[in-house]
This record gives C-alpha cells, sequence and structure tokens, in this order.
C-alpha cells in the first residue's frame, strides 16, 4: 500500500502527483502491479500531495498511471483486487496462528540504512545462518506473518 504522506513520498513537505506516480511505477517495476494498493494514510498523515488531499482525488492518480501506460486491469487490481487478495491470506495466516503469542522482537537500528524513501534501491539483505533462518521460519517470511497478523486484528474490531 503506497502511502501518501507527503514526507514519505519526496521526503519533504512538498509532494505531487507525478512523484506518488514514480513510487507506484517503482514498485510495478520491481514486484509488479499485482503487489500495489494505495494507502491513503487520511486518518493518520497531516500532508499529502497537491491534488492528493483526499480519496476523492484518486481519479487524478489513476489518470496519472494511465498515461504511464498502466492498463485498466492493472488499475483494478491496485484498487480493489490486490487488497482483497492479500486479505484473504492475512484471515487465513490469522486464524492459523490465533494460538500464538505476538514477538517482541525488535528490528536493529543498524538495519534502517536509508533515512529518506525516496531513495529507492533494493534493500541489502544479510546473511543469516543456518539456525536463525529455521527460527524465522521459510523463505524468512516471520516479519510478514506479524504484519499480516497485526493488520488482521485490525479487520476483527
Amino acid at each position: 500500500m503506497v502511502n501518501l504522506h507527503s514526507n514519505f513520498i519526496s521526503c519533504s513537505n512538498e509532494a505531487n502527483i507525478s512523484h506518488v506516480a514514480d513510487h507506484f511505477d517503482y514498485i510495478k517495476k520491481i514486484i509488479g502491479a499485482e503487489s500495489v494498493g494505495i494507502g491513503g494514510d487520511f486518518d493518520g498523515a497531516v500532508r499529502f500531495p497537491q491534488g492528493l488531499e483526499d480519496v476523492s482525488k484518486y481519479p487524478a492518480l489513476i489518470q496519472e498511471l494511465l498515461q504511464r501506460n498502466w492498463t485498466e486491469n492493472e488499475l483494478a487490481n491496485v484498487l480493489r483486487r490486490n487488497f482483497l487478495r492479500v486479505f484473504k491470506e492475512v484471515e487465513k495466516v490469522r486464524d492459523q496462528l490465533k494460538l500464538n503469542k505476538p514477538s517482541e522482537v525488535q528490528i536493529p537500528h543498524w538495519e534502517v540504512q536509508n533515512p529518506c524513501r525516496l531513495v529507492l534501491k533494493r534493500p541489502e539483505l544479510r546473511q543469516q545462518s543456518p539456525s536463525s533462518r529455521a527460527q524465522h521460519g521459510p523463505k524468512g517470511q516471520l516479519g510478514l506473518v506479524i504484519v499480516l497478523l497485526i493488520l488482521s486484528l485490525f479487520i476483527i474490531q
């Protein structure tokens, strides 16, 4: 979910629809359009890109993405299908883990190497020992499972 808080989009208080579309393009290039959604954060952030001040402005973003050769099917996925698909999986994980206590493991500060999220680059992956891989499950997806579990708790409320 692409968060629309201006500081996340441009590392400053000033952002616009083009900056947001750049983020969408980058995510699409790296992991595919089936992994993108809009996470406006209108209930938490205080500054938004010019032209995306509320959800009534989403058509302007969609128009920008159409001009950048996004297909109507990709945009239908961005607007609803991706979210629905992911949350079906979230509910499955929630059900599988409902008896597990949440993890209190914190991400070490040294792992946060990108102070400005405008620097769009793949994170550097650290090497894991076989014992730590086993602890974190298949393909190191423990963090994803925790995030999905937390998100599912919001749905239940």
